[in-house]
């Protein structure tokens, strides 16, 4: 796997030796060859192939675009994109987006990208497993027998698969991260307003992000540097990083297969230079405690029109948390709002000391598609979504830039490292990201087992 695959193909487009026309048809036959894990929501590969003729011909003519000219990028079913429909993963109806391409698609195409297909989700963006009773299942690639992750479940599988370069998905509580890790590639979650959201369906709007994935750290950095309108290149590594593990919290929460690996990926990173330190981390029990009423309550008020209607065209799985949502005494949501700016007060002050929390992206393997528990240290068992989520949501309610970077197999499938940098300090956490990958290029590179 290259580390700068994104970069390196745009640069063979750019001397000729390449041309999106060819990279669409590697993705239409990569499409074929994984239909059976479902990571495609819509596609229109005729539409796809006018729009690639063009950017040939752009090219031609001595007029690229941007970085981008030319990559194959594909879009999470949640974001407008002119000529595709917006379907959400559901059948309920939708409320009005109020624009015909979302913003962060525009600017993907002012920088050349070729965006051709919309992916497959979990419903709504409510669920972290990419199951999903109306579009069906999304698989996972390394056993199609397990959950891809969600939200962003066909992003990840489309990435993973080879369909396009790159995609885009959202993340309110680990929609990117989760999907990421469980698929074996890398998922970047920017800062809190870092990618505008215009022309987006919410889930939680002060919750959500949108956020690139990719293969590789760079490849990420550079879709991101394209929906932020802001570069990344100015990030630098310090000498010896100092990374927080909140091993208090941690204990009892891994399974032995993901803690092992984790261990083995720490040992590396200091034998690298990290320095690598434990931390109470109170804050991470806390964001648990209070980010549900935020989701659901905000979840209830951008679908009201839908569930006045009698939520029609909603999976029960959905429809029963918006109804709850609907329901909670407001002085419950300004309750959680306020546990909130303690749970990023708490965790920015860990990140004054620290350049990076890190921590599994999931504490667990993926679990099978269905598996409602998972089997932890000690022989406890968590739901699967406090399982998989608690690793993850307090970073999306508090805002701050968190990458997930694969960081090697076990038993076979996929394990990620979560990085966790501070508010705004996005081209730091990409540049240490990159660092990161760099020290565990054996690890990535693997096959597994």
């Amino acid at each position: 796997m290259g580390r700068e695959r994104i970069r390196a193909t745009a640069r063979r487009i750019a001397a000729g030796n390449e041309s999106a026309s060819k990279l669409l048809e590697q993705a239409r036959a990569a499409a074929e060859r994984a239909k059976a894990l479902n990571p495609i929501a819509f596609v229109d590969w005729e539409a796809a192939a006018e729009r690639a003729r063009a950017l040939d011909a752009e090219l031609a003519a001595g007029t690229p675009r941007g970085a981008l000219h030319g990559i194959p990028i594909s879009i999470k079913d949640l974001f407008n994109v002119r000529g595709m429909p917006t379907r959400g993963g559901t059948r309920a109806a939708l409320p009005d987006l109020g624009r015909d391409e979302a913003e962060l698609v525009t600017r993907l195409r002012a920088a050349g990208a070729l965006i051709f297909a919309k992916t497959n989700m979990h419903e709504i963006a409510l669920g972290a497993t990419g199951e999903n009773a109306w579009t069906g299942d999304v698989c996972n690639p390394f056993d199609p027998a397990r959950q891809a992750g969600g939200s962003s479940s066909g992003a990840a599988v489309s990435v993973a698969s080879g369909i396009g370069l790159g995609a885009v998905g959202s993340d309110t509580g680990g929609s990117v991260r989760v999907p990421a890790a469980f698929c074996g590639v890398s998922g970047f979650k920017p800062s809190y307003g870092a990618i505008p959201l215009a022309g987006s369906l919410y889930l939680s709007w002060t919750c959500d992000h949108a956020g690139p994935i990719a293969e590789s750290v760079d490849d990420c950095a550079l879709l991101f540097e394209a929906m932020a309108l802001r570069s990344s290149a100015h990030g630098r590594v310090p000498r010896a990083p100092r990374l927080a593990v909140p091993r208090p919290w941690l204990a009892g929460r891994m399974s032995a297969a993901v803690a092992s690996r984790f261990e083995r990926v720490l040992l590396r990173l200091a034998a690298s230079g990290a320095v690598i330190e434990s931390h109470e981390m109170p804050a991470l029990s806390l964001a648990w405690a209070h980010y549900t009423p935020i989701v659901r309550a905000e979840a209830a008020f951008v679908h009201r029109a839908a569930l006045a209607a009698g939520g029609e065209g909603f999976s029960e799985s959905v429809r029963a948390p918006m109804i709850d949502g609907g329901g909670l005494p407001a002085i419950r949501y300004l309750e959680a709002m306020n546990a909130r700016e303690r749970v990023r007060a708490s965790l920015a002050a860990v990140l004054r000391d620290f350049d990076a929390i890190v921590l599994p992206t999931s504490p667990v393997l993926p679990p099978l598609r269905g598996q409602l528990e998972v089997e932890v240290a000690g022989g406890r068992t968590l739901s699967t979504r406090e399982a998989v989520l608690g690793q993850t949501l307090p970073f999306s309610m508090a805002g701050l830039p968190a990458l997930s970077i694969p960081c090697g197999f076990e038993q076979g499938l996929p394990v990620g490292l979560q990085v966790v940098g501070a508010f705004d300090a996005d081209a730091r956490l990409l540049a240490l990201g990159r660092w990161i990958e760099e020290t565990l290029e054996a690890e990535i590179t693997s096959a597994p087992s």
